[in-house]
């Protein structure tokens, strides 16, 4: 196998400036350039970046790792880390927790042993022991989609208990008062919890009794927005309401109503979290609160690198949220509310 002294032999120059063409070759004139192209291809001189990250100690490679790829909010986010590390040369290994924190647990660790030099992570578990561990070890890492505020943690996000006030703030707004909540389990997720309390908030600053059997837990999935809404009716004092914690369990939720007979949005208002990028084809197009995705995860991994390159200290951004008013979501049935 030749070597880049080889290449150096060939074309006449310095290995030096072989490596210069390999790794900035815009510092090297052009018609030195070609010469060391040429010789390259002459000797079958294949460039490996792993030995050179033997040398910088670098591997050019980050992890992300998130949830699950078929919600597209983690889709957006992921095209927004991918997209921003192309523009610096940097590849990203993706990864999916299927919010299992083993499964997470173990990613860390087998991204960690492929040499990456840093992570983006969607967490299950802000108080885990393997993000303990990245700590203590000064390895650097960004969370992504986090509400934390403040310690040695880097972390985008956005502020959740707000996004859930906001939600609950527009269904009071028209009108409704028994207003149902279908969350992600909170075992699996601090953003839902953190949701879930902004729900709370704005009901007891209205005057409406917090009623705990209109809250239920559930899996991320279609089936379980279903599910969840379809026992909600059954209770002998219906829901005219319901914020779904994320878009995936709206859309189920959708479908759960209309199993069980009712209209949308005459019989049932529905809000979600996200705007995922299908919100708005949905029938009826959902209200939702609007997370950043893309500008999250572009965000992020420009956090993670400079954390790589500078050593520099932990940051905690909260991006903005917003609600997208559309059709699924209308005056409560016999109530006087304000639409807009």
């Amino acid at each position: 196998m030749s070597t880049i002294l080889d290449v150096a032999r060939l074309a006449g120059v310095s290995t030096a400036t072989v490596s210069r063409v390999i790794n900035s070759p815009d510092s090297v004139r052009e018609k030195t350039r070609e010469k060391v192209i040429l010789a390259m291809v002459k000797c079958n001189y294949k460039y490996n970046a792993l030995a050179r990250g033997f040398v910088t100690k670098k591997s050019n490679t980050i992890g992300l790792i998130i949830p699950t790829i078929s919600n597209s909010v983690f889709a957006e986010s992921t095209l927004g880390v991918q997209e921003y590390a192309d523009q610096k040369n940097i590849k990203v290994i993706l990864g999916n927790s299927y919010y299992k924190y083993s499964q997470e647990e173990n990613l860390i660790k087998v991204l960690r042993e492929s040499q990456v030099d840093g992570l983006i992570i969607t967490t299950t578990n802000l108080k885990g022991e393997i993000l303990k561990s990245l700590v203590d070890e000064k390895f650097p890492f960004v969370l992504l989609f986090s509400t934390v505020k403040g310690g040695p943690v880097s972390a985008v996000g956005i502020d959740n208990y707000r996004g859930g006030y906001l939600a609950t703030e527009h269904l009071i707004s028209l009108g409704h008062k028994r207003i149902c909540m279908v969350a992600g389990n909170f075992s699996m997720t601090d953003r839902s919890f953190h949701r879930w309390h902004g729900y709370k908030k704005c009901l007891r600053n209205d005057g409406i009794l917090y009623d705990k059997e209109l809250l239920v837990q559930t899996d991320y999935s279609l089936s379980g927005g279903r599910d969840s809404i379809k026992k909600l009716l059954t209770l002998p004092s219906p829901p005219t309401a319901v914020f779904c914690s994320n878009d995936y369990l709206a859309l189920g939720a959708m479908k759960g109503a209309r199993e069980a007979g009712l209209n949308l949005p005459e019989d049932l208002s529905i809000v979600g979290f996200d705007d995922m990028q299908t919100a708005s084809y949905m029938v009826p197009a959902l209200t939702t609160i609007r997370q950043p995705a893309y500008e999250m995860g572009q965000r992020a991994a420009k956090l993670l690198l400079e954390m790589i390159e500078k050593k520099s200290k932990p940051v905690q951004e909260m991006m903005d949220s917003s609600l997208i008013v559309r059709e699924s979501t209308t005056i409560a049935p016999g109530g006087a509310g304000e639409l807009g």
